[in-house]
């Protein structure tokens, strides 16, 4: 009887060493990822113009316009596809430690729109969208369920940190009313208008930050070293502007006279026509009066501009799946 109690014990010993080992080491998660927006907020304003969709119409005798209908746009930067690497040890059947290294690229988000609408027809085209680019590096702690058999659930827990990145703003102009050259500076001789065709493209790069995440995923082993794993992960990015740089702007600037339309001049428009206040744009928290801030008496366009700093979100919803190869 003791020899068969000894061989139990011994039994069930080998077999949580064994159960122990399994569970224990270095391990390797190559994977990919979709991530849904969760917190859809209202986008920062574009060059002084808040993020809408208008609709209106212009009255061709004195310019005055109705606003048909409009829109405030929304959505998060979060959204998009993810491709990622992680590295982790697994200290035993419980507790490890995990760091990823991801990059991101989210689906275009529709930031500004306008349509003027005269005698029926469209004379007023802007349409500006963007799209966020970033790498993070995403430290986490690893809480498993202990298990046996080859469904072995967990819980993760951890920050993200972007270390590369940037919010790339494009917008295309077709306006034969004159109104959009107005608001940026163009002049013409009396009677006459500038209208313009352009295509602009911005970068911001981001400043500084830290965000949060979490998942609750599971690993389904396929053979002694590699299991497949899917996890459910909720990620929390706010990132604030460090400084913007025009990237492209090319187009048309065509004079024509108001009333007739007849084209008396037009002139290209190119990158490096566009003066450094234009092309370099500094962010801050505060704005103070010693600052160089377009419309202010002191600015000066041959320097960077100031302004004020805006926010996007790049968090989500999102679902990893993958390979983990331990070693």
């Amino acid at each position: 009887m003791k020899k068969l109690l000894s061989a139990a014990l011994l039994l069930a010993g080998t077999s949580v060493v064994t159960y122990a080992q399994t569970d224990k080491g270095f391990y390797l998660k190559p994977g990919a990822s979709y991530f849904m927006k969760v917190t859809p907020v209202e986008f920062p304003a574009l060059n002084g113009k808040p993020a809408r969709d208008r609709v209106f119409t212009i009255n061709p005798t004195t310019g005055a316009t109705s606003t048909v209908s409009e829109t405030a746009l929304t959505g998060s930067f979060g959204q998009g596809w993810r491709a990622g690497l992680a590295g982790g040890y697994q200290f035993n059947p419980i507790l490890g430690l995990e760091l990823g290294v991801n990059y991101f690229e989210s689906e275009s988000q529709d930031m500004m729109k306008m349509t003027g609408i005269m005698n029926g027809n469209t004379v007023l085209s802007l349409y500006s969208k963007g799209k966020v680019k970033a790498l993070d590096v995403a430290p986490s702690l690893v809480l498993r369920i202990p298990a046996k058999g080859d469904f072995k659930p967990y819980t993760r827990v951890g920050v993200i940190v972007p270390v590369y990145g940037y919010l790339q703003i494009n917008t295309a102009v077709n306006d034969k009313t004159g109104t959009i050259a107005r608001e940026n500076g163009f002049t013409s001789p009396p009677g006459t208008q500038v209208n313009l065709v352009l295509d602009r493209e911005e970068k911001i790069n981001p400043n500084a930050t830290i965000g949060f995440q979490s998942a609750i995923g599971f690993d389904y082993k396929l053979g002694k070293n590699i299991s497949l794993f899917s996890e459910l992960e909720y990620r929390n990015v706010s990132v604030g502007g460090k400084d913007k740089e025009l990237k492209k702007y090319d187009g048309t600037a065509t004079v024509v006279v108001s009333s007739t339309g007849t084209v008396v001049g037009s002139q290209q428009l190119t990158l490096a026509n566009q003066a450094n206040g234009d092309r370099n744009v500094n962010y801050h928290k505060t704005i103070t009066s010693d600052m160089n801030v377009k419309g202010s008496a002191n600015y000066d366009s041959s320097k960077p501009s100031d302004d004020l700093r805006s926010y996007v979100n790049i968090g989500g919803l999102g679902l990893n799946v993958g390979i983990k190869i331990g070693f």
